[in-house]
């Protein structure tokens, strides 16, 4: 019974080479910047657009490459963070009523 390829982030910069491609090659051929792709394979949360790139290149979908962050239909599983904490408003001091 045949098993699925296993892609790590190795196997994937592996492939990328045999198939004649660097990642900023990869990334200036999509119009992206290298360092999306080289962040892509090193972090945890997708870049979703390098990622794509990366499926389209390879020919593989994007829930073969990376299965803990797409399901089958291509959607994200992984939730990203914000970049920022969100700004709460100050809090108002309640003045005195005059009595």
């Amino acid at each position: 019974m045949p098993t699925q390829r296993v892609w790590d982030k190795h196997e994937i910069k592996a492939e990328i080479a045999r198939r004649g491609q660097t990642l900023t090659g990869l990334g200036e051929m999509y119009g992206i910047p290298g360092s999306s792709i080289r962040v892509t394979l090193m972090r945890k949360a997708p870049i979703t657009t390098a990622d794509q790139v990366i499926s389209d290149f390879l020919k593989v979908p994007l829930h073969e490459l990376w299965p803990d962050r797409y399901d089958d239909k291509g959607h994200r599983l992984v939730k990203l963070r914000p970049t920022r904490k969100p700004i709460k408003a100050p809090k108002r001091k309640v003045a005195a009523a005059a009595e």
